[in-house]
C-alpha cells in the first residue's frame, strides 16, 4: 500500500511549546513538588499516559490545586479560574497557546467597549469555555449559518470571531450570513494558520488517494474537523487513535491512503500507523522481505558498526596514517557495544520514537546483551595487542559510553543536582557520542603517531567527529518527540528543530571548509576533495529525509548510516586506484 503523509500533520507549534513547557517543569521540579494540568493538558490520551508516568497529572478542581505548581493547558482557562489559582497560592505555568491568547485579547478589548462576541466553535470545548470567560456576559457560541438566525436582530455592536481550530468553510458560511444580518459587525478569522493549512492539505490529499486515515483524539476538536473535511470531500475516512483500530481486510481494499493528524498527535502514534498500513501493500510477500532486511540492517547496530570500520580506511586515505584490521576491529566492537547497551538504558525514549525498535531489543535482551559484552572484551583485546597506552585509552572510552545512562549519584542528591546521569547533561548525547567515535578512530589506534604526525591525528579527530556530529543529530531529529517525553537531552531537544536544522547546516559548512583547507595546510591528501560527495549527501539528507521523518524508521536510518559507510567504500577505491 502507498501511504502518502501530510507535511503538516502533528504537533502544531502550540501544542508543542505547551509540552516543552510541562516537561521542563517537571525536570525542574523541588524535590517531591506536585505538578498539575488544570484539565487534559492537550486532547492525547496517549501522551497525557506518558505525562502521567513523570509525575505530571490532570486536576480539575480549584480546590485541590491551592500551593502547587499549575499548568495552564494550552487551550488556555477563563479569566475567572485563573484569578482563583493565584488567589489559592498555586504557582501558575502558563502554557496557553499564543494563538489562543490573542484571540482572548481580541474579545476582552471589544468586550470592554460593549461589543456582544459571537464565537464560531463547539460549545463544550475547552478552549471556547475559556474564550467565554473574556465575553463579560456578551458571549454567545454557534456553531453552523442557520444558528445566525437566532441571535438578536437588535445587536448594534457586534463581534464575530472562531474557535482557533474550527472548519474554514464552516466559518465562511456562517461570516457571510452573518453580516448579511450584522452589516455593521466586526469579523474576525481567528482560524489558526496551521488548522488552516492542515484543512487544505487534507482537501488536497483527497484527490490523490482512495481513503484518508485522521490521527489523533476522540475528544481533540481539530481532529474530528480534519476528518469531517475528508468524508466531505467524498475520501472513505477513518478516524483513529492508534493502528490497532484499522482493520487489515478493509485496508487492504486501498492501493494508496493518505494521513493526516490533529495538532496533539505526536509522531510516534502516527509512525506506527504508516508502518502499519504500508506492511499491508499488494505485493505483501516483497515488501516484507525488504522491510525486514532494513529493519535487521538497522535495529541489530551490525551496519553502523561496519560504518565505524570503514572509517578508519577514511582516516588512511584522508591523512595517510596506517590502518590495519585491529583498528577497524577496535571501531566496530566498541562501537557496536555502545550503542547497543545504551539502547536498553534509554528504553524510555526509544519506546516512544520507535516502538517496533524498543519490541525488537526487547525479545533479544539477552542475546545483545552477551554480544555486546563480548564485543567489549574484543575491543580492549585487540587495543591490549596494540601496548599499555592504547589499551587505557580504550578502557576509559568504553567505560564512559557504558556509564552513560547510569546514575552517577545517589537519588538524594537530585534537589542539588540537575544531572544524575551522563546522559542528563543538556545536549549530552549528541556531541559525546561523536566525541567517543572520534577518539576510537582518529586517535587512539594512532596514539604512537602523536610526536611527529599531530597535525593529522588532530585533523583526522576533527573530521571524524564532524561527521559524526551531523550523523548523530539527524536521527535525533527523527526522534525528537520521544526524546522530549523520555527525557533525553539532545541538542534537538535543547534548541528547537528549527535551531538544529540551522545547526546541521553550519557544522556541514564547516566541515567543508575543513576538506577543502587540509591538503592546502599538509595534514590531507587530495582524497578530502573527494569526501566533499558526503556533504552533500548529508545536505540532501536533512531537507528530505527530515521533511519525511515520519515514514523514517529502518530505511532512513540505514541511509544515515550509508553515508558514513560510503565514505569508507570511496576511500577504499580511492586507495586501490591510486
Amino acid at each position: 500500500m502507498k501511504v502518502i503523509v501530510a507535511e503538516t500533520a502533528g504537533f502544531c507549534k502550540g501544542v508543542k511549546n505547551a509540552l516543552e513547557m510541562t516537561l521542563e517543569a517537571a525536570r525542574n521540579r523541588n524535590g517531591r513538588e506536585e505538578i498539575l494540568t488544570f484539565g487534559p493538558l492537550i486532547h492525547n490520551r496517549q501522551v497525557l499516559t506518558m505525562l502521567e508516568g513523570k509525575g505530571v497529572r490532570e486536576e480539575n478542581d480549584l480546590e485541590r490545586c491551592g500551593g502547587k505548581k499549575v499548568i495552564v493547558r494550552a487551550h488556555g482557562i477563563p479569566p475567572e479560574q485563573r484569578r482563583n489559582l493565584r488567589r489559592s497560592n498555586a504557582v501558575v505555568v502558563d502554557a496557553t497557546c499564543k494563538r489562543v491568547a490573542k484571540v482572548q485579547s481580541t474579545i476582552k478589548r471589544f468586550a470592554r467597549k460593549g461589543y456582544h462576541t459571537v464565537i464560531v466553535g463547539d460549545e463544550d470545548h475547552a478552549e471556547v469555555i475559556g474564550l467565554m470567560g473574556y465575553t463579560e456576559g456578551l458571549g454567545k457560541v454557534i456553531s453552523s449559518a442557520e444558528e445566525v438566525e437566532d441571535l438578536p436582530a437588535r445587536w448594534e455592536k457586534v463581534l464575530l470571531v472562531a474557535q482557533t481550530t474550527q472548519n474554514e468553510e464552516v466559518f465562511e458560511q456562517i461570516r457571510h450570513r452573518f453580516l448579511e444580518r450584522y452589516p455593521q459587525a466586526v469579523v474576525k478569522n481567528t482560524i489558526c494558520g496551521a488548522t488552516q493549512e492542515r484543512q487544505w492539505e487534507v482537501r488536497s490529499l483527497c484527490g490523490r488517494v482512495d481513503a484518508m486515515v485522521i490521527v489523533g483524539g476522540r475528544h481533540s476538536g481539530n481532529t474530528v474537523r480534519l476528518a469531517q473535511v475528508a468524508r466531505e470531500c467524498g475520501a472513505p475516512t477513518y478516524h483513529v487513535e492508534t493502528e490497532a483500530e484499522l482493520d487489515c481486510r478493509e485496508m487492504a481494499r486501498y492501493a494508496t491512503v493518505g494521513i493526516s493528524a490533529g495538532a496533539s498527535t505526536p509522531n510516534w502514534i502516527m509512525r506506527k500507523v504508516v508502518r502499519y498500513l504500508e506492511s499491508i501493500e499488494p505485493d505483501r510477500h516483497g515488501q516484507d522481505k525488504w522491510k525486514r532486511m532494513f529493519t535487521l540492517v538497522a535495529y541489530s547496530n551490525v551496519y553502523v558498526a561496519l560504518a565505524a570500520a570503514l572509517l578508519t580506511v577514511m582516516v588512511e586515505a584522508l591523512t595517510r596514517l596506517p590502518a590495519s584490521l585491529a583498528n577497524a576491529g577496535m571501531a566496530a566492537f566498541s562501537v557496536f557495544a555502545m550503542h547497543t547497551l545504551n539502547h536498553y538504558l534509554d528504553e524510555d525514549a526509544v519506546r516512544l520514537n520507535d516502538p517496533e525498535r524498543a519490541a525488537f531489543y526487547r525479545s533479544r535482551k539477552e542475546t545483545f546483551t552477551a554480544v555486546s559484552l563480548a564485543a567489549v572484551l574484543a575491543a580492549l583485546a585487540l587495543a591490549m595487542m596494540q601496548g599499555g597506552s592504547t589499551f587505557l585509552a580504550m578502557a576509559v572510552v568504553v567505560l564512559l559510553g557504558l556509564l552513560y545512562g547510569v546514575p552517577l549519584f545517589p537519588r538524594d542528591w537530585q534537589r542539588s543536582l540537575a544531572a544524575l546521569k551522563i546522559k542528563d547533561i543538556p545536549a549530552s548525547k549528541t556531541f559525546l557520542i561523536p566525541l567517543a567515535w572520534s577518539c576510537v578512530i582518529g586517535v587512539i589506534y594512532h596514539l604512537s603517531s602523536l610526536g611527529d604526525r599531530w597535525g593529522s591525528v588532530a585533523y583526522a579527530f576533527w573530521i571524524v567527529f564532524l561527521l559524526v556530529l551531523v550523523r548523530t543529530t539527524l536521527l535525533d531529529l527523527l526522534d525528537v518527540q520521544g526524546d522530549r517525553l523520555g527525557g533525553k537531552e539532545t541538542l534537538v531537544v535543547l534548541l528547537g528543530e528549527k535551531r538544529t536544522a540551522r545547526f546541521v547546516l553550519s557544522v556541514l559548512t564547516i566541515l567543508g571548509a575543513s576538506l577543502l583547507l587540509g591538503p592546502s595546510l599538509g595534514v590531507a591528501s587530495s582524497f578530502a576533495y573527494a569526501m566533499l560527495l558526503s556533504v552533500a549527501a548529508y545536505v540532501w539528507c536533512l531537507k528530505t529525509c527530515y521533511k519525511n521523518r515520519l515514514k523514517g524508521g529502518p530505511l532512513y536510518e540505514t541511509f544515515i548510516e550509508s553515508i558514513l559507510a560510503g565514505t569508507g567504500v570511496l576511500a577504499f577505491a580511492w586507495s586501490f586506484l591510486a
